[in-house]
């Protein structure tokens, strides 16, 4: 069984390095896919391209990286593009680079970029902006 955040120890920010690289894989199971179709109040049926919405989580970033955002984080913004397709029981390797970690405002801000890929052949790339820790201040 797949790890969930809860079980995830908190990153702290002062240990972001702009710049580092943090590697894992995501298999698309198709009890993953349903799972999401479900969240979202898509159709149930059998599907043979993933969604986009498998895209917009998480969890690929915290085994990447071994962590999870500090508690209190906001994710402020993010922005998904699309540059292929990917199948149900594909294995995706996931890159998450640590673009930024800086104070804007006095406010602790992260980018991350996270590139799904097959084979080298990049499926999506997510870039998430988050306020880390910023809430429990």
């Amino acid at each position: 069984m797949p790890r969930i955040a809860q079980e995830f120890a908190d990153i702290p920010f002062a240990s972001l390095v702009p710049g580092s690289v943090h590697r894992t894989t995501y298999p698309l199971t198709p009890d993953l896919v349903a799972d999401y179709d479900r969240l979202v109040g898509a159709p149930a049926g059998r599907r043979t391209v993933v969604p986009p919405w498998l895209y917009c989580t998480f969890l690929p970033i915290y085994r990447a990286m071994g962590g999870r955002m500090e508690q209190g984080s906001v994710h402020a913004r993010q922005q998904v593009s699309q540059h292929g397709e990917a199948r149900v029981g594909d294995v995706l390797d996931v890159a998450v680079t640590v673009t930024e970690a800086t104070l804007r405002k006095g406010r602790p801000t992260v980018v991350l970029d996270t590139v799904y890929a097959r084979e080298d052949d990049v499926v999506c790339c997510v870039t998430s902006t988050i306020l880390w820790g910023y809430a429990s201040r």
